[in-house]
């Protein structure tokens, strides 16, 4: 009895083996994140996060029509948006949504990119024009313009100066940082309405009492609903991923 010939094409690679790479970057980042002192040197890295997540309420304002005055930075990695806008429930509520959800989206979409080899030195220099360009038009205090112009001359010249390989593995850890800190930061919400003590930089109401005192339903309501969110984002970015990564990839 003969065998039938071995059909041509790649083996499948598993979703955990196709994003070894990002897989690994979040292993060591949470090895280094728990070790005191070290654990600093992924401090801007939340600030990129937080960065995210006021970009976030600044989009969703201008999405309904609404202006966006400042945004700022705190030295606690905390920060805010100042937007005014004309809208009712459903306008207010999706603004003040924005941030958290925002956040988890964008760590997502940043882990689907970093997949594809070609895209990194294009992203990493449209990132850093995006920190000069708010930095422009929207940062008032010096705290977030040395945030923000360090942030853009690192991007930029990493972008510029570095190889493609720099390039790419530059992409996954700072995708990886991203999507991370957007969990991380959305289950500190869940503390936070839960009566934790808040930081001194912190606003009277977060996000989720907002939105709370829209719908009625309580701040962990939200809060524990947007992890919920941010998971299921994670979850599929990296099976998207997977399958992006898989098809470059000789098994």
């Amino acid at each position: 009895m003969t065998m039938p010939p071995a059909q041509p094409g790649r083996t499948p690679i598993g979703t955990w083996r196709a994003n070894a790479l990002i897989v690994g970057l979040a292993v060591l980042s949470l090895v280094l994140s728990s070790l005191p002192l070290v654990g600093r040197i992924l401090l801007p890295f939340e600030f990129f996060t937080t960065f995210i997540h006021e970009g976030g309420h600044a989009l969703a304002a201008w999405l309904v029509g609404g202006e966006v005055g400042r945004i700022v930075l705190n030295p606690d990695t905390s920060g805010y948006t100042m937007t005014r806008i004309s809208g009712g429930r459903l306008a207010q509520g999706f603004v003040s949504s924005a941030g958290y959800l925002g956040a988890a989206l964008f760590g997502g979409l940043l882990i689907v990119a970093s997949a594809y080899r070609r895209l990194a030195r294009m992203l990493l220099f449209a990132l850093g024009l995006v920190f000069l360009i708010v930095l422009a038009l929207y940062v008032r205090d010096l705290f977030t313009m040395i945030v923000c112009a360090g942030f853009a001359v690192a991007l930029i010249m990493v972008a510029v100066k570095t190889g493609d390989l720099f390039n790419f593995y530059a992409l996954n850890f700072l995708a990886v940082q991203a999507a991370l800190n957007s969990i991380r930061d959305v289950i500190t919400l869940v503390r936070l309405s839960l009566g934790a003590p808040k930081s001194e930089y912190s606003l009277p109401h977060s996000d989720a009492d907002a939105v709370a005192q829209l719908f009625w339903l309580p701040a962990v309501f939200w809060s524990v609903l947007w992890v919920a969110f941010s998971v299921l984002v994670l979850y599929f970015a990296m099976k998207k991923s997977a399958a992006i990564r898989a098809r470059t990839t000789v098994p």
